[in-house]
C-alpha cells in the first residue's frame, strides 16, 4: 500500500490485542467495550481463544498506521 501522507511504500502487518479493538471519538472516563459507545467503530471483535487482530499498514517515514475496517479483519 502507498502511504496517503508521503507517497512511499508502507509495510503490511497486524495489530493484535487480548481485548476488542475499537475506535471511539474520545476517551471515556473508564474502560468499556464499544457496545457502550454509540459512535464506536469495532475494528476487530474479541475472541476468547484468539484475541483480536486487525490488518494494518505502517509508514516508517510518517510514523502513521493505516487500518481498514470492515470485511478485511482477521478476527475469524
Amino acid at each position: 500500500m502507498i502511504c496517503p501522507y508521503c507517497g512511499k511504500e508502507m509495510r503490511y502487518g497486524v495489530i493484535q490485542s487480548q481485548h476488542e479493538i475499537s475506535w471511539k471519538p474520545k476517551k471515556g472516563k473508564f474502560f468499556a467495550t464499544a457496545q457502550f459507545s454509540k459512535e464506536a467503530i469495532i475494528l476487530s471483535e474479541f475472541s476468547f481463544l484468539k484475541g483480536s487482530c486487525v490488518e494494518a499498514y505502517c509508514c516508517d517515514d510518517c510514523r502513521k498506521i493505516v487500518i481498514d475496517y470492515g470485511d478485511g479483519n482477521l478476527s475469524e
